[in-house]
């Protein structure tokens, strides 16, 4: 019975491993998914972030030609100073100083088209559209809007009489900072997948040791261990402990079923001596 006691509850660990296990993946799998929405938000805010100083550099200078008296549309130097920021952080694709209202003042680059998108025409009208009344109506002077494919980075600009004078809106695809996200992302998909491979390594000898006293005790009720007493010396002492009540038990049994088996016969000779007598 030895082999069979090793693998009788093969089953019992089988299922027991595998939904544990599932529960695990399950675990790693939902916060892999969170980190990989909350890495991206924290890529896009520090995307926003650097380019916010290049905003800030614009905004200065358009605020100092206000101090002398110059529209933002007056300023001789604006489309050079624009070109000359975009050229300097090769991740902005276009650069755009709007008006209070939304219409384009001065504006440095644009944002190439996706031969493969017949809307794209479109779709990028709808997106600065979106983007310009998030900046505009906005009441925090910096704005982030991410819109899929483009992230809109704005700055909203203030004259000396605390009235808006516009704003200054960046454009960079997505594609820049998702791609540093992405190596990230497999890094600490890799690192949840080697958890899980320890976990699955450590977790079937853990369930084997913890059940280790269900399989004494089925070995324990195995009838070739009982009135054997050479077979039980290398079990614990709960399982021969077991065997003793089970043998106390068999051993009851058997007197019983002996003393009953006597009484049966004692009864069933004295019926027939009564017939006897009887028939004489």
């Amino acid at each position: 019975m030895a082999p069979i006691n090793l693998f009788v509850f093969r089953e019992v660990y089988f299922k027991i491993v595998l939904s544990i296990l599932v529960v695990i993946a399950a675990m790693l799998l939902l916060q892999n998914s969170l980190n990989n929405l909350k890495l991206r938000s924290l890529v896009a805010e520090a995307t926003s972030s650097k380019l916010q100083i290049t905003a800030s550099t614009i905004a200065s200078a358009i605020v100092r030609a206000e101090g002398l008296g110059l529209a933002m549309d007056e300023m001789a130097g604006l489309q050079d100073l624009l070109d000359r920021e975009r050229a300097r952080d090769q991740s902005i694709v276009q650069i755009e100083v709007v008006s209070p209202i939304g219409t384009p003042v001065v504006v440095s680059g644009a944002i190439p088209p996706n031969p493969n998108d017949p809307k794209h025409v479109d779709r990028l009208i709808k997106e600065r559209e979106q983007a310009f009344r998030r900046v505009l109506g906005a009441r925090d002077k910096v704005t982030l809007f991410n819109a899929g494919l483009h992230l809109y980075t704005g700055r909203v600009i203030y004259d000396s009489s605390d009235a808006v004078m516009g704003a200054i809106v960046l454009t960079t695809p997505t594609r820049q900072y998702l791609s540093r996200a992405n190596q990230s992302l497999h890094k600490m998909t890799n690192a949840y997948l080697a958890i899980f491979t320890v976990v699955a390594i450590l977790l079937v000898p853990f369930i084997i040791f913890q059940f280790s006293g269900v399989r004494h005790a089925y070995r324990a009720l195995d009838p070739d261990l009982i009135d054997t007493d050479s077979k039980i010396d290398d079990l614990p002492e709960a399982a021969q402990n077991i065997v003793v009540t089970t043998e106390a038990g068999q051993s009851a049994y058997s007197s019983a079923s002996a003393e009953l088996d006597e009484l049966l016969q004692t009864s069933a000779k004295k019926h027939k001596t009564g017939q006897a007598g009887d028939a004489s």
